[in-house]
């Protein structure tokens, strides 16, 4: 059983409660009321908990890794995502101008709404209650902190894909919430620095096995990094997240913060990142845990959103649901060398199901860096695999990035990664005078499948302009529409404009 509180116009007008499971140590958090609740320290971690649980898994089956594969991997040039079915991600990969009541756009807003809701009320609890509950005030200062950490990774992600939002810093009322209309991007960003800049000082730097999973400080670092570069991208001309702000050294300091901690480390093999989990992982910076085999299943499904039914028949799994590829483009496959042992490890170019269903010998390029049987459980959405929202590697390649902004470090530091990802990579490290251009075609291979592509695109400011030729090219039966600066942000979702008629406009471009 889950307990989800929704909270948007829609959502924020939705006071929906059930039961509630704790993701992180699976205690159920009381049936009690709110007010009552809130009585020991052991109350404030299951909320704590549950807030987390609701900002990472999601709702349903849907959690932030599945949103970034939907949203980001499949809007992006990495996928030509296109189908005869109707399917949710077809209007996602083709730029379908009717998308406002598409089932991912409408979890990415009331997931993260659910998840804020969490955090207010977690932050308006411990300021009431704290120090009366809590006989250690850092105890209280790091539960606070990281609820600031929750409220500002979502209030991230609502901006990176919708643009101005309903800024919700306190538990409100339905009255309330019909009052309160979409705010100025630079505003909303306002409070994410705060809450980040807040958490950081309170956050620990490791936590041990049993605390896996748990932001540390130096994944708050890692965002607050990621936000700085946010906003230091062009603007392409629209009310979203990308403010043209040059904070390209703010950046590059939270980021250096995290390679001078000296408690993560640069994998000199590719396969393991995906393999080893918690704290054996030193790529390992800011990362969703999912456990499979247990009374309470916390396991994820993510990986199924790019898989293929006739792969995981091959590999010996049962039906997944992924009944349908998501081709990958051959444009992402003409870029890896033959050798590149990242094509090797994660996409899957041939392989052949012996009986059943879907006998027979396939060449549909499909990604399986993800897929792992041996830590697959009791059906398609309870798989053990932790998503890494955040790894070493990326971090690193963020300061070359900043570094070719002039935010700080050196051409020869830039040089230095992309040689040692090459060299990972198994293929010729011969970088020299690396451009930006040249920074992210490696970051497209090496971070496929991740969700971070569409992200990238956009920080580059060449979105537009890489899109549509990359639709010239591969989109042979005309299904991919033309885009334009307003298909960068995501409609708001049509169920948020009919809550309250009039309270929100729509974003441009959009029915």
């Amino acid at each position: 059983m889950k307990k989800y509180i929704f909270i948007a116009a829609g959502a924020l007008l939705l006071f929906a409660q059930s039961s509630c499971t704790d993701q992180l140590d699976q205690l159920p958090l009381s049936q009690g009321t709110i007010e009552n609740f809130y009585a020991t320290p052991g109350d404030f971690v299951q909320a704590r908990n549950a807030t987390y649980s609701v900002a990472f898994h999601g709702l349903s089956a849907y959690g932030y890794a599945n949103r970034v594969l939907n949203l980001s991997e499949t809007r992006s040039d990495n996928l030509m995502a296109t189908t005869q079915a109707s399917r949710d991600w077809e209007g996602i990969n083709s730029f379908y101008t009717s998308i406002s009541s598409n089932t991912y756009v409408k979890e990415a807003y009331m997931g993260n709404y659910n998840a804020i809701y969490k955090a207010n009320q977690l932050l308006e609890k411990i300021a009431e209650k704290g120090d009366e509950i809590f006989t250690s005030p850092a105890d209280k200062a790091s539960m606070a902190a990281e609820a600031r950490f929750l409220r500002a990774f979502c209030y991230f992600d609502l901006l990176r894909w919708f643009g101005r939002v309903p800024l919700i810093d306190k538990t409100v009322t339905a009255t309330e919430a019909s009052q309160i209309p979409r705010t100025e991007v630079t505003k909303v960003y306002d409070l994410i620095i705060s809450d980040l800049q807040l958490a950081i000082p309170d956050l620990s730097p490791s936590y041990d096995a049993a605390n896996f999973g748990r932001v540390t400080k130096y994944g708050a670092k890692a965002l607050l990094g990621l936000v700085y570069m946010t906003r230091s991208s062009p603007t392409y001309g629209i009310d979203g997240a990308m403010l043209g702000l040059n904070e390209w050294d703010k950046a590059y300091k939270e980021l250096n913060d995290i390679k001078l901690s000296g408690l993560y480390t640069f994998s000199t093999e590719y396969d393991p990142i995906f393999k080893l989990e918690g704290l054996a992982n030193k790529e390992n910076v800011l990362t969703i845990p999912y456990t499979q085999n247990i009374s309470t299943p916390v396991g994820g499904n993510f990986m199924v959103e790019v898989g293929y039914e006739p792969y995981f028949a091959s590999v010996n799994l049962s039906a997944q649901g992924a009944l349908e590829a998501r081709p990958i483009s051959k444009g992402l496959m003409d870029m890896f060398a033959a050798t590149d042992k990242r094509k090797i490890f994660g996409i899957a170019t041939s392989y052949t199901v012996a009986s059943g269903t879907y006998k027979g010998s396939y060449t549909q390029p499909v990604f399986k860096k993800y897929i792992d049987p041996t830590r697959y459980g009791n059906g398609r959405e309870d798989w053990g695999v932790d998503f890494m929202v955040t790894r070493y590697t990326d971090v690193l390649m963020l300061m070359a990035e900043c570094t070719l902004h002039g935010g700080g470090g050196t051409q020869a530091e830039v040089d230095d990664i992309v040689n040692k990802v090459r060299t990972r990579a198994g293929v010729a490290a011969n970088a020299s005078n690396i451009t930006l251009d040249q920074l992210f075609d490696e970051r497209r291979k090496e971070f496929f499948s991740e969700g971070t592509r569409w992200f990238d695109l956009i920080r580059s400011g060449k979105a537009v302009t890489i899109m549509n030729a990359w639709r010239l090219a591969e989109d042979t039966e005309n299904k991919i529409r033309t885009i334009d600066n307003n298909s960068l942000l995501y409609p708001i979702p049509l169920q948020e404009l009919l809550a309250v008629p009039g309270l929100y406009d729509q974003n441009l471009g959009y029915d």
